[in-house]
This record gives C-alpha cells, sequence and structure tokens, in this order.
C-alpha cells in the first residue's frame, strides 16, 4: 500500500490571480522518477492557496508524509498546519524546506512537530530523504538536512549541485488537476531557464547558494512555453537570478512571444535581469515592448553608496554605462526602472538623497522602486557575524506585501525583519529616508510635481535633492494642506513600526481593499484632492522665484497633464512649448524652453470608480509612468506659429 504525500505550497491570492507552485511541483516530478519513490508513495495533493486550517485538516486522510515549502508570505502558516497535522496523526512526518529554514537546526529546537529540515536545492535531498524513510538509503548521510539523534541534533553541510536535467512538472501532469479545479483563476507561472547565481549581494537568498550557474536543456524551456500557452496561462515570471546573462536568452523569448502571438497567453512577462545590463537585456526588452509583453526593465543599482556596496558585496555598472543604457532605452521608448535598497549598512539619509540626484540627473524619470531591506535567515546578512560587525537591528512587523487584500480577521499573521537601524543609520534616518523615498515617488515618478522639478533643474535653479527635501519640509510644517496631512500620517505609522507596532502599507475604502505601499498611497490621496493639492503646493512653489508668466502658464500645465480617474476631453493651450521640451528631458535630451502657442486635444477614457483608477493607474502603471499625459501631448500638440 503506497504512503500518502501531501505538499505545501501556499501563498496569498491578489484578486482573482494565483501562483502555481512551482517549487513544490518541481520537487515532487524529480521526486516521482525515481521508481522505488513513485512506487512507494502517492503525491494526494498540492495545497497552493491559504485556506483555513480545519479545511485543510478535512481534505488529509492518513497522511505519511507532509513537506513544506516556506518562504516569509507562509511560515507561520505552514508551522501552524504542521502542528495540527502533527497534532492528529503523530506518526507523520513533517519536512521543512525553502528560503525561509534558516542554516542550522535550531527551529527543530523551536518546533518539535518538525523531523526534518533541508537545506539549499531541494530536488536531490527530497527524493533521497524519502528513500530513506524507505530503507533505501541512510538518513543521516544526506547533505542538506538537519535532523534529531540520539546524540543530539545533525546539520549536515549542504551539498554543491551541479544538475539540472530534472524532469518538468508541467510537461509531466503535476499542475492539471489544479488548472481543472480552478477554472476562473488567472494563473502566475514561473519557468527556470538557469540556475545559480554569480553575485553574492548579503541581502539575497541567493547570496548562500553553493552552485554554480547551470542552464536548463533548451527542449525543456520551449516545451514549458508551449504548454503555458496551450494551457491560457495568464502571466509568466522568470526565476532566473540574472535572464539576459546568455545569449540564448534572446531565443527563449522570442519563443514566449511566438507562443503568446499564436494562442493569446501568457499576456505579460517578466524576470529578474543580469545585474551588470547588456546588450542582450536591452535587446530582450525591445522584443517584449514590441509584442506588448513588457512590464518594465530593471537597471538594478540597489544603492549609490560606495560604502555599503562595498559591506553588501555588490558592484554596480559604471555611471557612464547606465547614462548610455538609459539613452537606448529612452529612445526606444522602453519603459525602465531602477530599483534602490534602504537600510543596507553604510547607507544614511544624505547618501540615499544624493544616490536619488543622481540616478534622476541621469533621466531615470520614469521610475525608481524603493525596498526596504528585510533581515532573510539564509542570507549572508542573516549570519549573527554579520549583524553583530554592522549593528544590524531589525522591526518585526506585519509582512510587508503589498496590494494584497486586507487579511481576514482569522489570518494567521506572517512577520517580515525590517532592518531599521545599523552602524550608520539611526531609527530616524531610517524613517526620513522612507519620507523622501516616498516624496520622490509620488511626486516626481508618478507626476503630481515632476515638471516643476524637470523645469527648475534644467534652468540650473535648483538640484532634484534640493527639490524634493525642501518639499518633503514643507510637508511635515505644514499638516493641515493636503500634502502635509498624508506625510504626517506617513511619518506617524513609521514611527510605529520603529516600535514594532505597525506596517508599511496601508488600506482606503476609496481605493479598494488591497494595502497600499506609502508612496502610492500618498499619490492616490493628492490626485484625489487635487484641486486643493495644486491650490496649496503654490506656496511651495512661490518661492523658487520662476519669471512670472512662465510660472503660470507652467501651473496651468502641471495640474492639467495629471491624469484623473473621471477625465473624458483633455484640452490645454500655451504660450510655451512645455509638452515637448518636458518630453525631451524625460527622454534625456536637451531641451530649451521656447515661446510658441500650441493647443493640444486628448481624448481620454474614463474610469468607472477610483478603486479601478488606483488599481491601473497607481498600482499596474508605475513602472511606465502610466500618470500623466505627457506623452500623448507630445504627439497631439499643434503649434500656432505667429508672424512678425
Amino acid at each position: 500500500m503506497k504512503r500518502n504525500l501531501y505538499f505545501f505550497q501556499v501563498n496569498y491570492p491578489y484578486g482573482k490571480s494565483a501562483h502555481l507552485p512551482y517549487t513544490a511541483a518541481q520537487i515532487s516530478a524529480y521526486a516521482f522518477a525515481d521508481n522505488d519513490v513513485a512506487g512507494n508513495y502517492r503525491l494526494e495533493n498540492i495545497f497552493f492557496l491559504r485556506e483555513s486550517v480545519d479545511d485543510i485538516l478535512k481534505k488529509i486522510a492518513n497522511p505519511s508524509v507532509a513537506a513544506f515549502s516556506t518562504y516569509i508570505w507562509n511560515s507561520n502558516f505552514n508551522k501552524e498546519v504542521a502542528r495540527r497535522i502533527k497534532e492528529k496523526y503523530p506518526d507523520c512526518i513533517v519536512i521543512f524546506g525553502g528560503h525561509h529554514v534558516a542554516p542550522g537546526g535550531d527551529m527543530l529546537n523551536d518546533c518539535p512537530y518538525i523531523d526534518y529540515l533541508l537545506h539549499g536545492e531541494g530536488e536531490i535531498i527530497f527524493r533521497r530523504l524519502l528513500r530513506s524513510l524507505i530503507g533505501l538509503e541512510k538518513t543521516e548521510e544526506i547533505p542538506g538536512i538537519s535532523m534529531r539523534t540520539e546524540n543530539g541534533i545533525l546539520s549536515n553541510p549542504q551539498m554543491i549541485s551541479e544538475e539540472c536535467n530534472f524532469p518538468s512538472p508541467y510537461l509531466n501532469g503535476y499542475f492539471d488537476k489544479i488548472l481543472a479545479e480552478n477554472p476562473d483563476t488567472e494563473f502566475m507561472a514561473l519557468i527556470e531557464t538557469s540556475r545559480g547565481c554569480p553575485n553574492s549581494c548579503a541581502y539575497c537568498d541567493w547570496s548562500n547558494m553553493k552552485s554554480k550557474i547551470r542552464k536548463f536543456p533548451i527542449e525543456r524551456i520551449y516545451g514549458e512555453i508551449e504548454w503555458l500557452g496551450k494551457n491560457k496561462v495568464y502571466g509568466l515570471g522568470g526565476a532566473d537570478s540574472n535572464f539576459g546573462m546568455f545569449a540564448r536568452d534572446k531565443e527563449i523569448t522570442q519563443k514566449i512571444i511566438e507562443v503568446k502571438e499564436k494562442t493569446g497567453y501568457p499576456v505579460k512577462f517578466q524576470t529578474s535581469y543580469a545585474k551588470n545590463s547588456t546588450r542582450t537585456v536591452f535587446d530582450i526588452g525591445m522584443m517584449l515592448e514590441k509584442s506588448g509583453m513588457n512590464k518594465g526593465i530593471t537597471l538594478s543599482f540597489q544603492s549609490m553608496s560606495k560604502e555599503a556596496l562595498k559591506n553588501i558585496g555588490r558592484e554596480n555598472i559604471s555611471i557612464e554605462y547606465y547614462s548610455e543604457l538609459m539613452k537606448l532605452y529612452n529612445d526606444a521608448g522602453v519603459a525602465t526602472y531602477t530599483e534602490l535598497i534602504m537600510g543596507l549598512p553604510g547607507e544614511t539619509y544624505e547618501s540615499l538623497a544624493d544616490g536619488v540626484d543622481e540616478l534622476l540627473r541621469l533621466g531615470q524619470h520614469n521610475s525608481i522602486y524603493f525596498h526596504n531591506c528585510e533581515w532573510l535567515p539564509c542570507s549572508i546578512m542573516g549570519q549573527k557575524d554579520y549583524v553583530e560587525k554592522y549593528k544590524i537591528k531589525t522591526s518585526r512587523i506585519p509582512l510587508h506585501q503589498p496590494h494584497r487584500e486586507t487579511d481576514d480577521a482569522n489570518e494567521i499573521p506572517e512577520e517580515s525583519f525590517v532592518v531599521t537601524s545599523t552602524y550608520s543609520m539611526t531609527p530616524d534616518d531610517w524613517k526620513k529616508m522612507n519620507l523622501f523615498s516616498a516624496i520622490v515617488h509620488s511626486c516626481h515618478h508618478m507626476g503630481l510635481l515632476q515638471f516643476f522639478a524637470l523645469y527648475l533643474y534644467n534652468e540650473g535653479i535648483c538640484s532634484y535633492k534640493e527639490f524634493y527635501s525642501s518639499l518633503l519640509d514643507f510637508a511635515l510644517l505644514n499638516p493641515d494642506t493636503v500634502i502635509g496631512s498624508v506625510f504626517t500620517e506617513i511619518g506617524e505609522l513609521l514611527n510605529k513600526v520603529t516600535e514594532e507596532k505597525g506596517t508599511l502599507c496601508i488600506s482606503d475604502e476609496r481605493f479598494g481593499k488591497v494595502q497600499w505601499p506609502f508612496e502610492e498611497y500618498a499619490y492616490l490621496c493628492m490626485i484625489y484632492e487635487n484641486e486643493r493639492f495644486y491650490n496649496e503646493i503654490t506656496k511651495f512653489l512661490d518661492h523658487f522665484g520662476i519669471e512670472k508668466e512662465v510660472y503660470s502658464e507652467l501651473l496651468k500645465f502641471q495640474r492639467i497633464i495629471i491624469k484623473r480617474p473621471f477625465d473624458k476631453h483633455i484640452s490645454i493651450s500655451s504660450s510655451y512649448d512645455f509638452a515637448d521640451y518636458f518630453m525631451r528631458l524625460i527622454d534625456g535630451k536637451e531641451a530649451t524652453i521656447r515661446k510658441e502657442k500650441n493647443s493640444i486635444e486628448i481624448e481620454a477614457k474614463p474610469f468607472d470608480s477610483w478603486a479601478s483608477f488606483a488599481r491601473v493607474v497607481a498600482w499596474y502603471g508605475r513602472k511606465d509612468s502610466f500618470s500623466t499625459y505627457i506623452r500623448a501631448a507630445s504627439v497631439n500638440k499643434t503649434s500656432i506659429f505667429e508672424t512678425e
């Protein structure tokens, strides 16, 4: 009689979207390719959605093995499910693996209901563990395993893996049941074209993975892409650490596009691109842009501080190369975004603000993603000696996972450990970093004051850092204004985070039942009261001494060019060529403002609610500056030249 095996890789749904449990299926596909495993075990179910524990227990019968793929979004949930399974079925073997299983065996002391911990890549050691449970191998000889023995807890060193020719979970039917039982779900899938990472960034889970980069067979990759199209899987994500590193990645991208053109699926493709971005990545971005599948190209920095980069073992591309890439992407009209991490050891508020100023000067007006550094147990930063060396302190808060719906009252809460203090940063510095990043993103990259900042910098009146740092000061000194009210509120919430009493997201029923990151929430609050916002902000803008006529016309242009949810027809008349002027600046080109009468007429498609506007513009559109009409304005401008 075969033994019942249950696998858990649960995640939160996003509306009608959900992730296919790739890790659980991949590990299962490899395990059951072994005849001894297939002959002695039966994979009864892969649980992929968070359900009540009582409902899960009703779906389990006589479990012999319960395996859990564990990460930050399901760690506590998995522990509670495992505890309840062990309580009801004490003979069931409970196995935990994944990036949230820390090195060593301490987790076994904290969780007596767990029998085995697996560290590192899971396929080989999981198969060997299943074989050992039926007496075909010695468990204590399996690499990357922690277990209890008569002499205490045994933790074996991780295996340095070189294998990559694993059977495909897609092509071997491991998702067929899930798709059949959930026909109305828009599934997001993952594929691996390679595994491993050449970098050792201290904050990242991949930093401790002891393996070289290996390529998956191209036949498997093409077969999976065709399967995804045939089965109408909505979205595709790449699990590679550096997609675009290899020349064949262009061929893989072309295959994705061909399948999309043939079947309509997958609709979008998103991945982690090669950190030192190459021409290959640019070519891939162009291919995806032309096919309508591009979700933004990452030009990754993490920090502009040399001290922080040294501390995390990171090297950035040169500023000259970044500038060259920005020009290539801007000329081609391809959306890019740059990522920065706040709270890295060695970073200060001044170095962050200086770094943002430099990126804006280099032309990154599309989007900067600001992430808070999170402490992860399997990273280099997760090690005790690293924490002590750089005096890292964290705040334990509810899971930081923006855009998911608010938790049910009976939900098992998950946690994030956000770095809020280091040797170079106090909690107050961390708070100021977050406020500065939120005001830059909401007012520059989402357009609310972008055109004033562009004009003032280009005309040599003030730097971007000066503009946005003084704007933040204005907001905090004027709490009765729209901008002051929202940034005062965010400041109070950040204080609660440092006290471990708050979270980095906020909900507001005006904008739907999702949790908004602070920068998007700030933007939505200001656009919700945009008339009042622009009336009040003149008190700040007046101080820059812009020539009176230009100032009046620019304020009118800035107000009208911002998208609002119920716009139908946009009409702009101006005595200056603002549309061409700002479009050139956004595209990284030199520009001189010309006095030229012109008119702009744009037909807009109104949204049916603030919630749908928030979702499409603030959430989906943040990577491609979807919040203004500037590109449409530059196309629809009609100039009226005066003759002498």
